[in-house]
This record gives structure tokens, sequence and C-alpha cells, in this order.
């Protein structure tokens, strides 16, 4: 059993409508487990800390986990990153939605790992970054509060005012055979098409 990762908490955000897939996706079943368990149960294996973003917690209290809601209610995933930097004593969070059950455990690790002076290390693909796969430094709390007091929900805003890691694909597929671990599921399609990759 390899060492759990220091000084990082892992954190799920729970915090969206899933308009998209008609139910909450977080709930849905792959392989026999809810979403939301089979990523728990990744996330507990390589953090000492744990936590969850979420406003309707009696909906997670099966899986177990501390939880903590929105300091900024009904402003999207940024208000979660930034109530899980509030909440949890580490210095850094690892965050990801709710929806992504192929999270690759060794690719965590690297971000995590990743040395140098960075508020967020991102996977940037060619189709853009990865904001919910990734790490954020308390370093970056001012810029995001004063940036959620503004009204200002998109995390892309923070990009040009924070340090950020960009960790391009090339140094991604050194780790994992394909980008398929940054999948998620948002319609109900997406989860008939995991089904089918898997067996």
């Amino acid at each position: 059993m390899r060492q759990q990762i220091d000084q990082v908490a892992g954190v799920i955000l729970a915090g969206g409508k899933s308009s998209r897939f008609g139910s909450n996706k977080a709930l849905a079943l792959h392989q026999g487990d809810s979403l939301i368990q089979g990523i728990s149960r990744k996330l507990a294996g390589l953090f000492p800390e744990t936590l969850l973003i979420t406003n309707t917690p009696e909906e997670y209290r099966f899986l177990g986990w501390p939880m903590a809601g929105d300091i900024f209610p009904d402003s999207g995933p940024l208000a979660g990153i930034h109530a899980a930097l509030r909440t949890v004593p580490q210095p850094r969070i690892f965050a990801c939605g709710c929806d992504m059950p192929l999270l690759n455990p060794e690719l965590i690790r690297f971000l995590c790992e990743l040395d140098g002076d960075h508020d967020i290390v991102l996977p940037w693909l060619d189709e853009g970054p990865e904001p919910l796969y990734a790490v954020y430094s308390k370093t970056g709390l001012p810029v995001i509060e004063e940036q959620l007091a503004k009204k200002q929900y998109k995390i892309g805003m923070l990009y040009e005012k924070l340090r950020i890691r960009k960790v391009t694909p090339e140094e991604i597929l050194r780790i994992v055979p394909d980008l398929s671990t940054f999948q998620n599921i948002n319609h109900q399609h997406d989860l008939a098409r995991l089904a089918a990759m898997v067996h």
C-alpha cells in the first residue's frame, strides 16, 4: 500500500443540478455502485483527509464522509472549491466532480506531488483546461473570494490572476494510456457508453 498524499485533502464537488442527466447523476449506478461511491473509494485510498461539498447533505449521508456546503450559494463549482479550501486544514485540495468515474490514482498523485509554487495545478488538454481534476492551494483564496464577491463565477477568470502550472497532454500520457480518465457523465448515454467501454 503506497503512502497517502501528504498536505492535500481529496474533495468531491456534488453541487451540480444534473439538469442534462435528468436525475442526480452522482447517484447513478455504474458497475453496481453509485458514481460517487466509486469516486469516494478512490480518493479515500489516496488522501488522509476527504471532504464532500454539497448543499444537500442528506442525499450523501450513506458515504460516511465529512461534508460542507457552499459559502456563496448558487455560484457554481468555483464556490465549491472555495468552500473546500476554507474548510480543510490541509494547505491544498485535489478537487474533482461527482461524475468522473475513470479518475486515475497515479495521475492524481502526479498532479498533487508536482514541485513548485503554484496556486493551481491543472491538466490543460488540447480542448482546454480540466478545472475539476485539479489541485488548488489556499494561497489562491483571496483572489477566489474577491471574484465570488463580485459574482464572477467562471473558474477560467482565475487563470490570469493566479500562478498556474499547466500539465500538458504529453505529461499526462506518460502516466495514463489515453485521456479517457477525464470523461465525465452529463447524459444518460454517457453512462451507457462507459459501461460498454469497461466490459
